[in-house]
């Protein structure tokens, strides 16, 4: 045990959108118990707006190892800033060897994090990770988190998934909706058809054409169809493929403040199983999330506004980012099955609320 708490705390956050959004529980016991410490948390200067407004979080320190910080002359320069910040303690969120390496070299005198990819002589406090019979097995990333600060004493009792949106993004969505012409209680619908991961998680643009005709139809909905960098193609599919317009958002890709703006005012958000499907969570929204290649016991948290529409395929999860066959696991979810879940969430969460 430890003589004196730590005065300045170094955490090296995910790299993934949705596995960031599901490390705020663990940000924030950190908060609760290491009251009086100094918390940095090391991101993607990309993701910076999905943390940057909680108030868990002092400083944000952007890392970009495969962009601005690549190369032997940028590492040692980032590495000697951050001998120069003498951080007491050090938590490591991502399993990679790479990322313990960082606060090794920092010279970080603890260091905690999950004993995997070899790198466990980096740490000064080795996590163990969930095994059955011997082997590491999935659980969701929210309780990933919460087990390695719950290590250095913090609860894990709390595992709500936390976001706050800035006034600048807020703003936005008021100006864009009564440019629309959207008003309040108009029935909203966000849908990500894009995923970063890779194509094999991309559910048909023609199917989610024709949910999105389907509820403008019956509901009158508002679609904003929302891709992500390098994926306006697929958003101008889907337009093409519709017989009703959406929403006109340009090339509809939004910075990630207004995207969690957007995703906060909605009705409904129907997604693959991409980053953004996590902000619906953490704004207490539903969702339906289109699954194939991944496993869901990584995802396997807060629920209970949350369906999840699997292809049940023998293949899957695999994990690949594209398909070697037949893309089964995500053709197998039909539009009949989406709007069936969309038209029972609509009921119980929309229709008797008005």
């Amino acid at each position: 045990m430890r003589e004196t708490q730590p005065q300045k705390i170094a955490v090296r956050c995910p790299n993934w959108v949705g596995d960031l959004v599901m490390c705020t529980p663990a940000l924030r016991s950190l908060r609760q118990h290491f009251t009086s410490a100094h918390i940095s948390v090391m991101v993607k200067p990309a993701l910076r707006a999905v943390i940057e407004h909680l108030p868990f979080v002092d400083e944000i320190i952007e890392y970009e190892p495969k962009g601005r910080d690549r190369g032997l002359i940028n590492y040692i320069s980032f590495m000697s800033h951050l001998r120069k910040q003498r951080f007491d303690l050090g938590i490591l969120m991502p399993h990679s060897f790479s990322s313990g390496l960082v606060f090794y070299l920092a010279a970080i005198p603890e260091r905690v994090g999950y004993n995997r990819n070899a790198r466990g002589w980096m740490l000064t406090r080795k996590v163990a990770p969930f095994t059955e019979q011997g082997k590491i097995v999935p659980v969701n990333m929210v309780r990933l988190y919460l087990e390695l600060v719950k290590n250095l004493g913090c609860s894990a009792a709390d595992s709500r998934v936390e976001l706050k949106t800035s006034a600048s993004a807020e703003k936005w969505v008021d100006n864009f909706f009564a440019q629309q012409g959207i008003a309040d209680d108009d029935f909203t619908v966000v849908i990500i058809p894009g995923a970063t991961f890779g194509s094999s998680k991309c559910w048909k643009d023609s199917s989610f054409a024709e949910v999105a005709d389907a509820l403008i139809s019956e509901y009158r909905a508002r679609v904003f169809i929302v891709p992500g960098p390098g994926e306006a193609d697929i958003a101008q599919s889907i337009r093409n493929n519709m017989k009703q317009p959406p929403v006109d958002m340009g090339r509809g890709i939004l910075p990630l403040d207004r995207l969690m703006a957007l995703v906060r005012r909605c009705s409904l958000l129907v997604t693959n199983d991409t980053g953004p499907r996590h902000f619906g969570v953490a704004f207490n929204k539903p969702v339906i999330v289109l699954m194939g290649p991944t496993d869901p016991r990584y995802t396997d948290y807060g629920l209970d506004k949350t369906v999840i529409l699997r292809g049940n395929a023998d293949c899957a999860p695999c994990h690949l980012k594209t398909c070697p066959t037949d893309h089964c696991c995500m053709t197998l979810i039909t539009p009949q099955k989406v709007l069936t879940a969309a038209r029972e969430m609509i009921e119980k969460y929309y229709l008797t609320s008005r």
